[in-house]
């Protein structure tokens, strides 16, 4: 039981550190004497299919040995030991650096993975693969010149790579590049350029291990830490049905289409609301608009324009690998939607515009926290599109960026509660009444108007809890059932995360929508047509003393 609590919780960071907002596949990752001896994954995974080419270039690579505690320079003193260009191999004994690029069916794979090789450190990634690397290899510098310069990644034939020195082929297993001889690659630098074949096309993960090789001279290294600085140039790309560039992994080519049709189904959406809510007609029988519903459209034109821009970022993610300013439209615009939908839903839950035309105390301190956490959230989503998978600050603000989205849904509950846990008060209240007035055969008109006030309470205590029930299905589906959807989906099907995720919160959109839509006369609050007598008047009094959680108790 606790392997398998071990594994969910390792698919969740995994699932946590995915679900980012940066999606250029155009990389640039830098470690600085990171003590980590796994990092990855390195990147967004990316799908290959036939024809991709995944290029990688290392430069300013250099190892360190410190003691625990000590900071890594570049003096021989004691137990430091700066490992630099004209003695890393002599002081690399016993350790085997490397990057591999390998091939996992799903992302609930590469988490086992991982768990695997974070549990123990001398379990090697590489899986025998560095054993293959020819040692005569590094030793052959007759060929030097045939290498191009590294200034120009994109250059290396897959030819040069073959045949290069510390780059292994290892098929379907991955391309695994050993630093174990960084020295050997000069005057030029550490390179990988890969084409891809239809039986090597799958969904591939880059990382970087430091492996233990001899375990008998592994004793020196115990109560140390191995320092890693290098800084990595890596481009994914694969070639569409047209023959075209696509940057985008092979699961996600259809996004750009299926984020714009998304957009015009809440475009209808919001066309069909509006003219719901401004219909014509007999003016006795036409829907009551509250403020509340003006702020509902404009969740839903924000959707669409959030829908909109999400499509032209990936777009031109597909054609250039970047979206910069595109990314930056998308962020503001997904920032004010996520805000409006939040305070929406704390609006809906407590009842306000339909209710009452005031929030309480509470209700507007939980408004404001859930307005800086969502400024706090749409922080770390900008530090993330700036940082690349795997870099050590990436981690700190993806938890930070997870922590703050819970904490908001937790939020946006509370009020919800409230106005569930008043209205059941309520109808309590109300029912003790009816049954001292059972007795007393000269009250029976205020009996008939105690029942329909039960009635009404009833109704709408059953609209709030359906609302708490849809709220809560929305939250766990979005942020636990696509993720782990997510993580058996190979890597041409991984767009499907993301449909199903859109047409759960489509689905939510609508829900809300018919609960909540404009209503002839009300159904949140329902009065005598004869509002000009004093009975009714008192009804209502009573009835919105009830609805705010206060009861009024008039005696005649």
């Amino acid at each position: 039981m606790n392997i398998i609590s071990r594994r969910l919780l390792s698919l969740a960071v995994l699932h946590c550190l995915l679900a980012s907002p940066g999606h250029a596949l155009k990389h640039s990752f830098v470690a600085n004497h990171d003590g980590r001896f796994f990092i990855g994954p390195i990147g967004l995974p990316f799908g290959f299919l036939k024809g991709g080419v995944y290029s990688l270039r290392v430069s300013k690579f250099l190892m360190n040995v410190v003691s625990h505690g000590q900071h890594s320079n570049n003096g021989r003193k004691n137990e430091n030991i700066p490992m630099t260009e004209k003695d890393m191999i002599a002081q690399m004994d016993g350790l085997h650096p490397g990057f591999l690029l390998k091939r996992f069916d799903t992302e609930a794979d590469f988490a086992t993975f991982r768990e695997t090789i974070l549990e123990n450190a001398s379990n090697c990634g590489f899986g025998g693969i560095e054993d293959e690397i020819d040692e005569e290899s590094f030793t052959n510098t007759e060929d030097d010149n045939r290498w191009p310069p590294s200034s120009n990644l994109t250059q290396v034939t897959d030819d040069m790579v073959a045949t290069g020195r510390g780059v292994y082929d290892a098929g379907t297993d991955g391309i695994f590049l050993s630093m174990k001889h960084p020295v050997q690659w000069k005057p030029n630098e550490p390179t990988v350029h890969h084409v891809f074949t239809a039986h090597e096309a799958g969904y591939y993960f880059l990382f970087y291990q430091v492996c233990l090789l001899n375990d008998a001279e592994n004793g020196k290294y115990l109560f140390k830490e191995v320092q890693s600085t290098f800084k990595l140039d890596f481009e994914y790309k694969n070639y569409d049905a047209m023959g075209k560039i696509s940057y985008l992994t092979a699961g996600e080519m259809p996004l750009p289409h299926l984020y714009l049709y998304f957009s015009i189904s809440y475009t209808l959406m919001l066309f069909l609301w509006i003219r719901f809510t401004k219909r014509d007609g007999n003016s006795a029988r036409k829907p009551t608009v509250y403020a509340i519903h003006h702020l509902m459209s404009s969740v839903v034109l924000l959707k669409a324009l959030s829908m909109f821009f999400e499509s032209v970022r990936y777009h031109f993610i597909r054609i250039k690998g970047h979206a910069e300013l595109w990314s930056l439209i998308y962020y503001l615009i997904n920032f004010i939607k996520g805000t409006f939908l939040f305070t929406v839903i704390l609006l809906l839950g407590s009842g306000w515009s339909f209710f009452k035309p005031f929030l309480s105390t509470k209700e507007r301190r939980v408004i404001y926290l859930v307005f800086l956490l969502q400024v706090i959230d749409n922080v770390a989503m900008l530090v993330l599109s700036h940082e690349t998978m795997g870099e050590k600050y990436y981690s700190n603000w993806s938890a930070i960026l997870h922590l703050v989205d819970i904490v908001s849904c937790c939020a946006i509950l509370i009020p919800i509660v409230w106005q569930v846990n008043t209205l059941e008060r309520s109808v309590e209240d109300v029912a003790n009444e009816n049954e001292n007035e059972e007795h007393q055969p000269n009250l029976q008109n205020d009996e008939m108007t105690m029942d329909d006030e039960t009635k009404r309470l009833q109704t709408k205590l059953s609209l709030f809890r359906s609302f708490y029930i849809a709220v809560v299905a929305y939250i766990y589906f979005t942020r636990i059932v696509v993720y782990l959807f997510a993580s058996t989906l190979s890597y041409n099907q991984t767009w499907l995360k993301y449909f199903v995720s859109e047409v759960g919160t489509l689905l939510f959109y609508m829900v809300i929508g018919i609960k909540f839509k404009p209503a002839v006369e009300s159904e949140y609050m329902q009065v005598g047509s004869d509002e000009g007598s004093e009975e009714n008047k008192a009804a209502k009094h009573k009835d919105n003393s009830i609805e705010l959680g206060v009861m009024v108790h008039t005696k005649e």
